[in-house]
């Protein structure tokens, strides 16, 4: 199959992640694919370091009549078969060339939208499949007629295979903790994501200040860095913790492409969002087999069921979530036979092949729908 993925943006988070994994996993399975990404950014950045096939192409403006030709002339050199896209800029540039291949729309958050006729015509028409990562998020899509239900999937998260076999995770642990000065039988929560003010770590740390008073001392490690706009909040979470007192107890790694390792080396993965589609950390910590408490919005109650995969509690709600924390601290084996059933549950079905194989599913199910609205000759869709 030949794939052209898209990122608009210059930042580096979740969806950058997720796609340029995703672009890894095609290349790796003899799929001709190709991401298109404005140079100046840290995803082309990234993907070409990786050895991944890039193209520099700037979205700023979609709707500029050199952006559409200059899209167009990319999808015909590659014969591009299918585009996926990601965020709105680049799904727009992607309509004007609905008459060479198929185009995906993809959904990585869960804000709602507010229908119009515009984008309802963009969404409907301007895509012959869209992809959420949380079914929430397609309901709300279909609820407000922006997705069709015969022409929508949702394709959760998936953890790599690094995160189900790390070599020897016993010295691993150990080599992870001394690099956090952590000692090995201190309790470790570990919190990944980046440092925003949804991602909801100032309700952690509270939290933390809470446990405090109950005599319960875990250390905190916040695997992520900041965005440019959330400088001011992660230098907050630090005059936090300090004026609860438990800055000795918390450390900040920055960004990490290790995350297994952080994982493997903590006793306890913690999601305290505000708002989430569906988190592949919950994944992930599944197959490293480390209990979960987070957060119950968007796609979360999806994975992380309450009682039988993890802890949920209400979002914002930090007496809850100390409460859930010291109910996981006092109960190891409780917590580790849940962990241990919700490394069973991501074992046969959160794996990557596996995500990737309904992807390309997907992929095919969109060629098909566009083959029936094209007038041959199909520049990227062969007979």
């Amino acid at each position: 199959m030949r794939i052209l993925h898209t990122i608009p943006g210059r930042n580096w988070g979740g969806m950058e992640h997720r796609t340029i994994e995703q672009v890894r996993w095609l290349t790796t399975h003899d799929h001709a694919v190709w991401l298109a990404a404005p140079a100046d950014g840290e995803p082309f950045a990234r993907a070409q370091k990786m050895g991944l096939p890039v193209i520099a192409f700037d979205f700023d403006r979609p709707w500029r009549l050199s952006t559409l030709l200059a899209l167009r002339d990319i999808v015909k050199q590659h014969r591009i078969e299918v585009i996926d896209t990601h965020v709105t800029r680049d799904a727009k540039a992607a309509m004007g060339c609905l008459d060479l291949c198929a185009v995906v729309r993809s959904r990585h958050v869960n804000q709602p939208l507010k229908p119009s006729a515009i984008r309802r015509l963009q969404w409907r028409q301007g895509a012959d499949h869209i992809i959420t990562v949380a079914q929430c998020t397609r309901d709300h899509l279909i609820e407000i007629g922006l997705a069709d239900p015969q022409r929508s999937t949702a394709i959760g998260g998936w953890a790599d295979e690094k995160f189900f076999d790390l070599p020897d995770p016993v010295s691993t642990r150990a080599e992870v903790r001394a690099e956090w000065g952590v000692g090995a039988d201190e309790y470790v929560i570990v919190c990944v994501g980046m440092i925003r003010p949804d991602k909801g770590q100032d309700h952690l740390i509270a939290a933390l200040g809470l446990l405090k008073q109950q005599g319960l001392t875990p250390k905190l490690v916040i695997v992520g860095a900041a965005t440019a706009e959330a400088v001011e909040y992660e230098s907050g979470l630090t005059d936090q913790a300090r004026q609860l007192g438990i800055d000795g107890q918390i450390v900040f790694t920055g960004y990490r492409d290790d995350v297994a390792r952080m994982m493997i080396a903590g006793d306890l993965v913690v999601i305290p969002s505000l708002t989430e589609a569906q988190p592949r950390v919950a994944v992930q910590a599944f197959a490293t087999a480390r209990p979960v408490v987070a957060s119950a919005v968007g796609g979360v109650p999806e994975i992380v069921v309450d009682g039988k995969t993890g802890w949920l509690v209400p979002a914002a709600d930090r007496p809850a979530l100390a409460a859930a924390i010291a109910k996981v601290m006092n109960d190891p084996q409780g917590a580790a036979a849940m962990a241990n059933g919700a490394r069973t549950l991501a074992e046969t079905s959160m794996r990557f092949d596996h995500r990737m194989a309904e992807t390309l599913a997907t992929y095919e199910t969109a060629m098909t729908r566009a083959k029936t609205r094209l007038l041959p000759p199909f520049r990227g869709l062969p007979a």
